[in-house]
């Protein structure tokens, strides 16, 4: 290792060397362990994204440079991986952003990880060290070690937890933490939460602020022009933009500012959603009605994103423009479609909630595995992951909150089982999927990613509610003991706030009793999906359908349409009037 430092040392020193075809990249399959043990070389996986500069660059630049492509022939089989395309393998190596480069022994070993761009120079002293000397890092996987008991986070827990989000939020410009500023949707989301609950929280106007800070900082980062949000920006105060527009930043955007709308009001909150939404479906809808996956952040090598986007709409149409990336993926396209639904909520608008079903019925049709659940680039068992199904079943969730149809809970339902048992890890929490056949080294451990384990914890607890299923609640309890040891760890996790929270208390309970072809009901329903929670028990009680999926309550005959509210102990008189409705349900909300 002592040359490998020397190496280092010396690379500033190194002439550049010259350009030359680009590598033959293999393929990344099991396969190529057998292949790396039967050449004696080790495996270069070069992670990179279709909207990610960097990788660009470093596909131009490093793996085109004569010398680096050398020292890869000798002892490498080189694999590019979009990480798009590969839930599993992305989710693993996430934390080392993109490009990632990984050098993997014949046994699947980790032999080193470097996240960003490497120069030819430094990658040609790299690849030099390890052939020398190759060693394994250290491998960790936080959140292994779990209570087998706790299924809360404890009182303790719960305020260190809060307490580290709070510090760790920007006074001055909105946002959280040092570095990156960019929309996170659970952690908006535990905010605003903490913003309107009045009843036990004693500073809940620093909380609104906090959330009108960031909210407002945020909206820098939307296109003016085009609609969408960019990826982050990289000063603090919101104005240094990455231009890539990533289907996950829109999601986290529409759901934050939607339930900004919800919580307070300001026509601003509506209006940034509605931006948002506008690039989705006017630039990122296949003729099918289902959605690509990204835009990049520049329109060529030479025409980057902080001169293509200073352009007006004509300017912008007539010349190049940053390629869309039209693979369609079944994760993303779920994230579109609650995001959809989640803003015709509150707007009605008949567009908005065609668009998300068609995009729905597309993916059902084209993505869904044999196994029930959702192939990411293709309708097979191989291609399943938790991120997908998942997603997919946020979005059923979705319309049926949006349209009350009993079909999208049915569905919802049927993706939360293949999750329960295609994707629980004994170990605690939710893998991404199942390690492969004779996986190897690193690539046996099961990944398990954070967001996607809150997600799942705490769509299993609503199902529990909304479909009267036990098993349901074991699963979700199950979950939240990985984020319980992932929290004890010190992990900001703001979404294990609202998982844990939501496990100790029944949802805010709104029922609708009258007949669906009735206006008067309709009225009522409209009102009651807008009810400032995500976190929502809503149903439609027409007795043509027969009884309610968790027949928990009895409601009575009534000559006209009415509205409930039951949860935690609670009932409401019936209302009859929509602008009644919001008041029943803070009665009940154990907020």
């Amino acid at each position: 290792m002592r040359r490998f430092l020397a190496l280092l040392l010396l690379i500033l020193a190194t002439p550049a060397q010259a350009e030359t075809a680009s590598l033959p990249w293999a393929r990344w399959e099991p396969s190529l362990f057998d292949r790396a043990a039967r050449e004696d070389k080790y495996i270069l996986l070069h992670m990179a994204a279709v909207w990610c500069h960097w990788c660009h660059v470093m596909e131009r630049t490093t793996y085109r440079d004569s010398a680096v492509q050398q020292r890869i022939a000798e002892k490498f089989i080189a694999v590019r991986v979009d990480q798009d395309s590969d839930p599993a393998l992305s989710y693993r190596y996430e934390n080392w952003g993109w490009p990632a480069t990984i050098m993997l022994d014949k046994d699947g070993n980790e032999i080193f990880k470097r996240r960003g761009y490497i120069p030819p120079e430094l990658f040609v002293a790299l690849l030099a060290a390890v052939i020398e000397d190759p060693s394994a890092l250290p491998s960790y996987t936080a959140g292994d070690a779990t209570d087998p008991d706790a299924v809360v986070l404890s009182p303790a827990r719960r305020a260190r937890t809060e307490d580290l989000l709070h510090k760790s939020h920007d006074q001055a410009n909105g946002g959280f933490g040092d570095t990156h500023r960019f929309i996170h949707g659970d952690t908006l989301e535990w905010v605003l939460e903490r913003g309107r609950r009045l009843q036990r929280n004693t500073e809940p106007e620093a909380w609104r602020e906090m959330a009108s800070r960031t909210l407002t900082g945020a909206r820098r980062l939307i296109d003016p022009v085009w609609g969408g949000m960019f990826q982050y920006s990289d000063k603090l105060d919101w104005s240094g933009p990455h231009y890539e527009k990533l289907l996950n930043i829109q999601r986290d955007a529409v759901r934050a500012y939607v339930l900004a709308y919800q919580v307070g009001g300001d026509a601003a909150d509506l209006a940034a959603a509605r931006d948002i939404t506008r690039w989705l479906t006017d630039f990122m809808r296949a003729p099918s009605g289902a959605f690509y996956t990204s835009q990049d952040a520049d329109a060529g090598p030479t025409l980057h994103g902080d001169v293509f986007y200073a352009r007006t709409d004509s300017e912008r149409r007539a010349g190049p423009q940053p390629p869309i990336d039209r693979n369609i993926y079944a994760r993303e396209n779920g994230w579109a479609i609650a995001s959809l639904a989640a803003l015709y909520d509150v707007t009605g608008e008949p567009a908005l909630i065609d668009a998300a079903i068609r995009a729905f019925d597309w993916i059902v049709d084209n993505r869904r595995a044999p196994n029930g659940g959702f192939g990411h680039a293709r309708a097979t068992d191989d291609d399943t992951h938790l991120g997908d199904t998942l997603s997919l079943a946020e979005a059923a969730f979705a319309l049926h909150r949006s349209t009350a149809e009993r079909r999208y809970l049915r569905l919802a339902i049927e993706f939360g089982e293949v999750i329960v048992r295609d994707h629980r890890d004994p170990s605690g929490g939710f893998m991404v999927r199942a390690p492969e056949p004779g996986a190897k080294g690193v690539l046996a451990q099961p990944v398990k990613q954070v967001d996607e384990n809150v997600a799942t914890v705490r769509l299993l607890n609503l199902l529990t509610r909304a479909a009267a299923r036990p098993d349901f609640k074991e699963a979700a309890e199950h979950g939240m003991r990985y984020l319980i040891a992932l929290a004890e760890e010190d992990f900001i996790i703001p979404g294990a706030l609202l998982a844990d929270r939501e496990l100790l208390r029944e949802p805010a309970h709104i029922t609708i009793v009258g007949a669906k072809d009735d206006p008067a009901a309709r009225a009522l329903y409209e009102a009651a999906r807008t009810y400032p929670t995500r976190y929502l028990r809503i149903e439609w009680l027409d007795r043509r359908e027969g009884p309610l999926p968790a027949a928990d309550v009895e409601y009575p005959e009534l000559p006209e349409a009415a509205a409930f509210a039951c949860a935690n102990g609670a009932c409401s008189i019936p209302v009859f009037a929509p602008e009644e409705v919001h008041s029943i349900a803070a009665k009940v909300d154990d907020r």
